[in-house]
């Protein structure tokens, strides 16, 4: 939407602009709704560490397509851009907020994510969410580190040595740990309650214990009344290779 003309200018790339039935996304997005398409898979919507919420910078790039002029542009704001995949999880629970209208407004944030999901639901799709449980952005005492300067060594995976496991590029959750595996339970379960999400793909789904994710399955399913779909990359590497945890 970010690039949908068709959308008023204020909601591009916004969670409200798949509230403008009338823009050429919407008005596509129904039409494969109406071919037999049955599902929009979003990529991660909860709090981002990496993207300024307010106030982020947009890339102009340049040059032929065979030089780096382009990369060199993106390098030079890569701090300050407002576009990030969304796999550096900060707040499991909270909407991200460079989505919302207002970034400081908290309530802005959660009734314009709700929006959009009904919105798509309306246009006869169910809505999935990319979901990054198996790391945080940070550990220790970094500024954006939430869960281990709660209590620190506990939510994330150590080794031997008592340093934290980095095998997904980021700092490792243990949700093998009976509270980290809850607050996985619990985030699926008020996503799915709370804003109405139809199934979740789990980033590197097998660095959670088989066990855990069955109880996810039972908790998410009762607290909703309903099957919720559950996907996720089952790599087997790190260090919960052939079950080595």
């Amino acid at each position: 939407s970010a690039n949908d003309f068709s959308v008023s200018t204020v909601n591009r790339g916004k969670y409200l602009a798949f509230t403008e039935a009338g823009s050429n996304g919407m008005k596509h997005l129904k039409a494969l709704a109406d071919a037999g398409l049955t599902d929009v898979h979003l990529l991660p919507v909860f709090d981002l560490a990496t993207v300024p919420e307010a106030g982020c910078a947009a890339v102009a790039t340049g040059g032929a397509a065979d030089s780096e002029a382009q990369q060199n542009a993106v390098k030079a704001v890569k701090d300050s851009d407002c576009f990030n995949w969304g796999y550096d999880p900060y707040h499991f629970n909270a909407p991200e907020g460079s989505y919302a209208s207002s970034a400081g407004n908290g309530a802005n944030r959660i009734v314009e994510l709700r929006s959009m999901v009904q919105a798509l639901h309306q246009a006869g799709l169910r809505v999935g969410m990319d979901v990054v449980y198996n790391h945080t952005t940070a550990s220790g005492q970094n500024v954006k580190s939430v869960l281990d300067r709660v209590v620190p060594g506990y939510y994330h995976r150590l080794n031997n040595v008592g340093s934290v496991e980095t095998s997904t590029c980021c700092d490792n959750t243990a949700t093998e740990n009976l509270m980290m595996g809850k607050l996985m339970i619990d985030s699926t379960v008020l996503w799915a309650t709370q804003y109405k999400i139809d199934s979740f793909r789990f980033d590197l789904m097998a660095h959670q214990p088989r066990a855990v994710m069955e109880q996810l399955q039972t908790s998410v399913n009762t607290a909703t009344g309903r099957t919720i779909n559950l996907i996720g990359e089952g790599w087997n590497f790190g260090e919960v290779q052939d079950g080595a945890r």
